[in-house]
């Protein structure tokens, strides 16, 4: 075992005391991850060291409470080239989804200019920028990864929790929130009644066969004495950030009603809610909102029914429109390139009201969406449960329909595939099978 995988479990173990096992588990399997990584980058550099011209290598690592600024700023990076690498690497990478272990280098000539900078959320995911004569190029490579899919089946207990019963049956502690989420989407747990039962199926990607990349759930079924029968199915709208990529019944129905619209059809978080320190400037602010990063043109949705109480323009702002809901809550868009209604208007949930742009103090074509509560609040827009639409039509509603019929044949081949055991400690058995490589 390597000095780097032993300082980490020294860590695990000091952290973590008299925890469940399974977070043990999960533990290590991160700290497996973050040694992978680093023998990716240690690879790397031994690669840049070896071709001409004087670079020198910096590397780190992103630290609990760090922003990005921190971690360029460490390694040595200058104002400018942060800025230009921010801005270049922004379209494609969602970098407010920094975690700590994330890794990221950068190979400066002898002027200190970048000449490769390079970013790796996870082991098999790495996002480079090179610098040409015209500036930076972006640039992804993916390593070869297994996607595996897997059938989780459980009875409900008498007294037990619902998440202590999806960790019984094996299912992975970093999915168990989400397997929960999507079945109290039609079932409430206290509806639920002992001997109901329940089948998931997940799908989940591994690097070297072993290190935990992302989950999802493709389908999830209940069927109780009381609630009655209940499926979900996982929808993919064709792109990985549309916002239709949800769980839906059979009909198109969203597993949740009561939710705000998205105001894009495509999300891509540029930049978070709450105090930050800018990565560029280095200096600390509040952010009042969410950037979404998406082309010039794209067209804007009002969340809900509201009347437009703002639509102007300012310098920071740039065009701007603000609509009042029926609770008195007000959303906020930002950015504009053109607006498309005026104060007093009455929008409906999903009416596109604007156009997203660059205009007032912007560094690139984004969304800024902010909203306040009832009393006049900020608050995080994030914190609002939101759907793409409450029931699918259309093209969509034709494509659901043919996933539905390949999730059915999904959960037919894993459920004939052979039961293997969760881990050495329990008695757990699960089927699950290999689907596709990407190589």
């Amino acid at each position: 075992m390597s000095l780097f995988r032993l300082f980490v479990l020294f860590v695990i173990v000091s952290l973590v005391g008299c925890r469940e096992e399974a977070k043990i588990a999960d533990l290590q399997e991160e700290a497996a991850m973050l040694e992978s990584t680093a023998d990716s980058l240690r690879l790397e550099i031994d690669r840049l060291q070896q071709l001409p011209g004087n670079w020198t290598i910096f590397n780190d690592t992103v630290r609990a409470g760090d922003g990005l600024f921190q971690v360029l700023y460490r390694m040595q990076i200058n104002q400018k080239e942060r800025g230009k690498i921010v801005l270049g690497m922004q379209d494609s990478v969602e970098l407010s989804k920094m975690r700590v272990g994330h890794v990221f280098f950068a190979a400066l000539d002898s002027s200190g200019s970048v000449q490769r900078f390079r970013y790796a959320p996870n082991p098999a995911t790495i996002h480079v920028m090179s610098k040409v004569d015209t500036g930076y190029v972006y640039s992804r490579i993916e390593k070869p990864v297994k996607v595996r899919q897997s059938v989780y089946e459980g009875v409900i207990e008498k007294d037990g929790t619902l998440s202590g019963i999806l960790h019984k049956v094996g299912i992975p502690s970093r999915m168990v929130g989400i397997v929960g989420g999507v079945l109290q989407c039609k079932v409430a747990f206290r509806q639920a009644w002992p001997g109901d039962r329940f089948r998931i199926l997940l799908e989940e990607t591994f690097y070297q066969d072993s290190i935990w990349i992302d989950g999802k759930v493709i389908y999830a079924e209940f069927e109780g004495r009381t609630v009655g029968h209940h499926e979900a199915f996982r929808y993919y709208d064709g792109d990985p950030k549309s916002t239709y990529n949800a769980h839906y019944t059979e009909s198109g129905e969203a597993l949740i009603f009561d939710g705000l619209r998205y105001p894009l059809d495509r999300l891509h978080i540029t930049s978070s809610y709450g105090s930050r320190i800018h990565p560029i400037t280095g200096k600390r602010t509040v952010h009042h909102g969410v950037d979404y990063g998406s082309p010039t043109g794209s067209p804007v949705h009002a969340v809900a029914v509201g009347v437009v109480t703002v639509s102007g323009f300012d310098p920071l702002s740039g065009n701007k429109i603000a609509i009042k809901h029926r609770d008195n809550s007000v959303s906020w868009y930002m950015h504009l390139s053109s607006r498309g209604v005026g104060v007093g208007a009455h929008v409906s949930a999903g009416q596109i009201i604007g156009r997203v742009g660059s205009t007032g103090r912007s560094t690139g074509p984004h969304l800024h969406f902010g909203f306040k509560n009832a009393k006049g609040a900020w608050i995080n827009p994030l914190s609002k449960t939101m759907i793409a639409t409450p029931k699918l039509a259309g093209e969509r509603l034709a494509k659901l329909k043919v996933q539905v019929g390949e999730i059915r044949k999904q959960v037919e081949l894993t459920l004939a595939a052979p039961a293997v055991r969760v881990n050495d400690t329990t008695d757990v058995m699960v089927r699950m099978r290999d689907v596709t490589s990407r190589n």
